[in-house]
């Protein structure tokens, strides 16, 4: 091998080795990139994983807050309500429950069992619903069968009552002219069969001593956030059956001192002052000038509310003011609740409804609602089959078949009835007497 070729040999294996130091260098290089690419995936996907985490652990934070806030938002409206419910208080009163001797004969079963329920079985929901149910039970509730009666000197046997203790009356008001139908008897055993109830409804207006009248004439209601004071009198007694004298504790007799002494005792004890008179001349709609002025006497004095019994057919109702600028509210009569009388205006009858509302802060109590809601009383050709009804629950079909078309020929359909309730149902501003 020549020189010349010993060079260009040696020249060609520098430039093998030049490429392939080139070569391993471009390789280095590529690694290097790919492992410093590779090592900034990891970091962008690290950054991203804590990002996410991060994003997911904000998230749960949020929806464990979310979660917290939303319970917490419904204990607080719970409590709202539970707090708004036990300062309102829905009351519903009826007007006189009393049994003539057809209503007694349709109860008395065959089989020799009486029972009166399911003459209130279309107003169960009514009253069982309001948080206090308030009925007039005009006479007295004897021990035995045989001592039961109807006109005129009545006697209602412990079925009769049983009914109403099922239908869930709260209080029971007792002072009528019919309070001494049956003596002191009578009294004696109304206040035993109500006691003996599981649980004893308020009974008001009759006593069994004269220590029991001084310290029950004046009946404090508790009921949830609310003290109702409760007063019932008659303004009178039948002559048939009068009250002796050394007896007169039995019956709470209307007496302006007396009553004043009660319901100045009443505004001190309790949130509503509440007083049920038995007066007014029976069978007139329009109320008459002496229940007038007993019941502006009574507004005089501060009373809240006024419930009138007896006149056995409804009357206005309304609002009336109080010298001290508040309002009383009257309802001069409800009629009857249950009753045997056959004319048309003594089958039409009215529930007072009620709404009272008591501001938790300043304990002052206002009449959220009220109203006179229209009731019937049912019975069919030969006095039996005897039921109230809500006026809404009263068919053409049971107007059409009731027995008062034994007894007049007046029209009594579902648009008279209407047009009797018409001017009743719309409450009144009563005007003070001069």
């Amino acid at each position: 091998m020549t020189e010349e070729e010993k060079r260009r040999e040696l020249a060609r294996r520098k430039r093998i080795r030049r490429e392939k130091r080139r070569k391993k260098l471009i390789w280095k290089r590529r690694i290097l990139i790919g492992c410093m690419v590779l090592i900034l995936v990891l970091i962008v996907g690290l950054i991203s994983s804590i990002r996410s985490c991060h994003q997911k652990a904000v998230e749960t934070d949020a929806k464990i807050q979310a979660e917290k806030e939303a319970k917490e938002k419904k204990k607080r409206e719970e409590a709202e309500k539970k707090e708004k419910e036990e300062h309102t208080l829905h009351m519903v009163a009826v007007g006189d429950n009393f049994f003539h001797d057809t209503v007694l004969a349709d109860g008395q079963q065959e089989s020799g069992v009486w029972s009166y329920d399911y003459i209130y079985e279309n107003v169960k929901e009514e009253i069982e619903g309001a948080d206090l149910a308030v009925v007039n039970q005009e006479t007295p509730i004897v021990s035995s069968h045989d001592n039961t009666s109807g006109y005129p000197t009545f006697g209602m046997p412990q079925e009769g009552g049983q009914a109403l203790a099922n239908l869930g009356f709260d209080v029971i008001t007792m002072a009528t002219n019919h309070s001494y139908d049956k003596g002191k008897e009578g009294v004696t055993d109304s206040l035993a069969f109500w006691e003996s109830q599981e649980t004893p409804p308020a009974v008001l207006g009759i006593h069994e001593s004269a220590e029991d009248q001084q310290a029950d004439r004046v009946k404090i209601i508790e009921k949830k956030a609310f003290k109702i004071a409760m007063m019932n009198y008659t303004t009178l007694i039948n002559i048939g059956a009068p009250v002796p004298e050394n007896e007169s504790y039995a019956v709470d007799v209307y007496d302006e001192e007396t009553v004043k002494a009660d319901v100045e005792r009443a505004k001190e004890e309790a949130d509503i002052v509440m007083v049920f008179l038995h007066t007014g001349v029976e069978y007139q709609n329009e109320p008459d000038e002496a229940t007038k002025e007993r019941v502006e006497y009574l507004a005089d004095l501060g009373v809240d509310v006024v419930i009138g019994t007896h006149p056995h057919v409804i009357r206005p109702y309304g609002m009336m003011e109080r010298p001290d600028g508040k309002q009383m509210l009257v309802y001069y009569s409800l009629g009857n609740f249950v009753s045997g009388q056959q004319g048309i205006s003594q089958l039409l009858e009215g529930m007072a409804d009620m709404t009272f509302v008591k501001d938790p802060d300043t304990g002052e109590i206002s009449i959220e609602t009220y109203s006179m809601e229209p009731l019937v009383m049912h019975y069919e050709p030969g006095y039996s089959g005897y039921a109230v009804y809500p006026l809404e629950k009263y068919t053409e079909e049971l107007a059409a078949a009731s027995g008062v078309h034994q007894e007049t020929n007046e029209d009594f359909s579902p648009e008279s009835i209407q047009a009797y309730f018409e001017p009743y149902l719309k409450p009144q501003v009563f005007e003070r007497s001069e």
